[in-house]
């Protein structure tokens, strides 16, 4: 009789010490025939060597390097199933679930190894695993660290480098110069290097930089060329930065070593997509790929999802929806499952934003629209979703609905609200400030709102300063986190006040302005509180203390008009109608509001020009083409005063100020002294010629080749106002709604400060 398997795991626990032969002896006989009456379970697992143990490690460790999880993952099953006790061999799975993205069963996976020893280093490895794939890096430091102390593994190393990257290259950089070369050249390590190279490109404005992280990536390749990550991190950022074609050379090299990757396949077909083939010419390219691809790897919910992904971008909706079809039936609960549920109400968000920028707020065509967000993402809460943090992006465009009704349906919007506060993380700010005073507004629950803006002003600190290494100085930051904190006890304070509480809701408010002064949302708050206190002065003799009040008001109506941005300014309803209420009517209110108009543009007007940069540099030079391949040489604008201005259609703020800088544009396209031109960072010409021709746009485009990565261009809009001598004066980043006017100013300046002007 065989011994079971249950048995012999039982038995290879049983050891003696202190009898003839020390530990390490089998136990007496009467112990052992005590087991072998065990039947054999048909279901165990078979037996295995020790040989054929470590060639599954091995093989798991090939599935990770060239990154063909689809194969990995249930390889890993059938292993960590016949030998369920070894924690290497169930982290070597776990790095196939991360490749996957599972998140819940990493954690299982760490618990199931930890259960046994708390600080086994691959089990706190497998933790760290998890932690990253959930996208919550600062929770992945500890583990990753602990695990690399316990058993210095490059892996290990690896994925600490990953959770402290949100620290800054500066960080990294120094780190990095604490490890020895053995370490630094380990392919774990060296595509780390790489990374932090390319992510120390931007936030140092270093463009040598991104020849290092390209360097790094070649010695990957040239040392160990079956490491997959040396093809295809560099084509990401090579296509990026729109060379299409030498991103399509490596990821053909990696794919000809790893044909079943669904990594390198679906960066393959995004290329392909996007590429200078003839539109014609794609479809055939990419259905190609993917019949390779077939033949290559088991079919998975993975792979179908992919290659969904990819008809999509190819404008086959249909052909999409058969493949996700195809993956809800096969694992409804799955990640793959809840990111198609998804689709429905992304898609219907999309519209809705669409609809509002086209036709505006009180469209038939956007009201109607916003019961099918409505109802399309009630659906989606309804369904089997992965994980909860799935559910924050269906609360925040739920939200955005329902505050756009009119009226506003209390209950539901109080239910979005809580919602998006409980799983909101990415930018709390909307739930805790913007959701929170919405429901004050608009719900019988003001005294909630302001605890739920009190409750997220931590999350809110923590979320901006996970971010700290994408602003260029500390003043950008401390800006952003005093921005953001001011919307959340406007929030507070507009609940409290709402609630009842007057005196608490003015001092929260006054906290509000006294942290971010130009928040025109706190202004008008602030103001209505004061006009509340004037309405409580009823004695005859307190005639002058409700003026006062009102005084106050009036100055932060005003204050809150300066600040000039998308949306509606509630300010200007109020300062009109406290006008009439100290008027008695609308007499002279014409005249009234232009003092306002004029002193709201000399305050912008001195604003700009203050911002003039003085510690100048020149801008790196360029020849870039036009839509129809002529070219221009940044030579050209010697000697004038140029206007360079990078966008793209991907870009939300740029097109909403696209009319703008068209009628800007015109205002110069016949000045000899001044040249304005346009670079777009879109992957395709297509896009953006369709896009001009839809708008009746004619403004010159110039089409990025990897210039806007070299510049050191981020943020999307930035313009540069370049002066005679090829100095950069000005910088706008970000969009403006009064382009025309503002960049004409920031023109003019350099005119004015230019000698020889006719």
């Amino acid at each position: 009789m065989r011994l079971t398997f249950a048995a012999r795991r039982l038995l290879g626990r049983i050891r003696i010490s202190g009898r003839p032969g020390g530990a390490g002896r089998w136990a007496g006989p009467v112990v052992i025939l005590a087991i072998v009456c065990g039947c054999e379970d048909a279901s165990a697992p078979p037996p295995h060597s020790a040989a054929e143990l470590e060639a599954a490690k091995a093989q798991l460790r090939d599935h990770a390097r060239l990154r063909t999880f689809e194969a990995g993952l249930p390889f890993g099953e059938e292993w960590v199933a016949r030998v369920p006790d070894d924690g290497e061999l169930r982290a070597l799975y776990a790095r196939q679930l991360a490749g996957w993205g599972l998140f819940r069963e990493l954690h299982a996976q760490a618990d199931r190894i930890l259960s046994e020893d708390e600080d086994d280093p691959w089990g706190l490895y497998v933790r760290a695993l998890a932690y990253l794939a959930e996208r919550e890096y600062s929770a992945a430091s500890e583990p990753s660290l602990g695990a690399w102390a316990a058993s210095p593994r490059p892996e290990f190393l690896a994925a600490h480098i990953e959770s402290i990257r949100a620290r800054g290259a500066e960080h990294l950089l120094a780190f990095l110069g604490t490890l020895d070369s053995a370490t630094l050249a380990a392919p774990e390590i060296l595509a780390m290097r790489a990374e932090i190279a390319s992510q120390a490109r931007y936030e140092l404005g270093d463009p040598t930089r991104a020849d290092s992280s390209m360097a790094s990536y070649a010695e990957l390749r040239d040392r160990w060329p079956d490491h997959i990550d040396g093809y295809l991190r560099p084509a990401e950022n090579l296509f990026r930065a729109n060379r299409a074609e030498e991103a399509l050379h490596l990821v053909e090299r990696a794919l000809a070593r790893t044909p079943g990757s669904g990594d390198a396949r679906s960066l393959h077909w995004r290329i392909l997509a996007g590429s200078s083939l003839p539109a014609e010419q794609r479809r055939p390219a990419v259905e190609a790929s993917m019949a390779e691809f077939v033949n290559a790897a088991p079919e998975t919910a993975r792979g179908l999802y992919a290659m969904a992904e990819a008809y999509r971008r190819l404008g086959d909706g249909v052909k999409a929806a058969e493949l996700e079809t195809r993956v809800v039936e096969r694992a409804p609960h799955s990640l793959r499952a809840t990111l198609i549920y998804q689709n429905e109400y992304l898609e219907a968000g999309d519209t809705m934003v669409r609809l509002y920028r086209e036709e505006g707020h009180d469209s038939p065509a956007f009201r109607a629209q916003l019961k099918v967000v409505r109802d399309a993402v009630d659906r989606y809460l309804d369904r089997p979703i992965y994980a909860n943090k799935y559910r924050a992006r269906a609360y925040s465009i739920l939200f955005e609905a329902l505050n756009s009704m009119d009226p506003v349906p209390a209950e539901p919007l109080a239910e979005a609200v809580r919602g998006f506060a409980t799983y909101e993380r990415a930018y709390p700010v909307n739930a805790f400030g913007i959701g929170a005073a919405a429901m004050a507004d608009h719900t019988p629950y003001a005294r909630e709102a302001a605890e739920i803006a009190r409750s997220g002003l931590q999350t809110v600190v923590d979320a901006v300063s996970m971010d700290r290494h994408l602003f260029r100085t500390e003043g950008e930051f401390e800006e952003q986190l005093r921005f953001q904190l001011s919307q959340v006890y406007d929030a507070m304070g507009w609940g409290y006040f709402k609630a009842g509480r007057a005196e608490d809701g003015r001092h929260v408010l006054e906290r509000a302005l006294a942290i971010e002064g130009r928040n025109r949302e706190a202004r008008y708050h602030i103001g209505q509180v004061y006009e509340h206190f004037a309405t409580q002065e009823r004695e005859p003799g307190e005639a002058d203390v409700a003026a006062r009040w009102l005084d106050r008001a009036e100055d932060h109506y005003i204050a809150g008009l300066a600040n000039a941005r998308r949306g509606e300014n509630p300010n200007q309803a109020a300062i009109e109608a406290l006008y009439e209420r100290r008027e008695g009517g609308r007499a002279g209110i014409e005249e009234y509001l232009a003092t306002l108009g004029q002193r709201d543009r000399l305050r912008r007007r001195e604003r700009i020009l203050e911002a003039r940069v003085e510690a100048t540099g020149t801008y790196e030079p360029f020849q870039l083409a036009r839509l129809d391949g002529s070219l221009v040489d940044s030579a050209e604008l010697e000697g004038k005063i140029a206007v360079l201005h990078f966008w793209g259609t991907w870009c939300g703020p740029c097109v909403v100020e696209m009319p703008e800088y068209q009628k800007f544009d015109l205002r110069y396209r016949d000045d000899p002294h001044v040249r304005v031109l346009s670079i777009s960072n879109d992957a395709s010409r297509d896009v953006v010629e369709e896009y001009l021709q839809r708008n009746n746009f004619d403004f010159e485009v110039l089409v990025d080749d990897g210039y806007v990565q070299r510049a050191g261009v981020a943020g999307w809009p930035t313009t540069w106002f370049v002066d005679r001598a090829g100095y950069i004066r000005f910088v706008q980043r970000g969009s403006t709604m009064k382009l025309d006017e503002e960049f004409t100013w920031r023109v003019e300046a350099l005119h004015e400060a230019s000698d020889g002007r006719p």
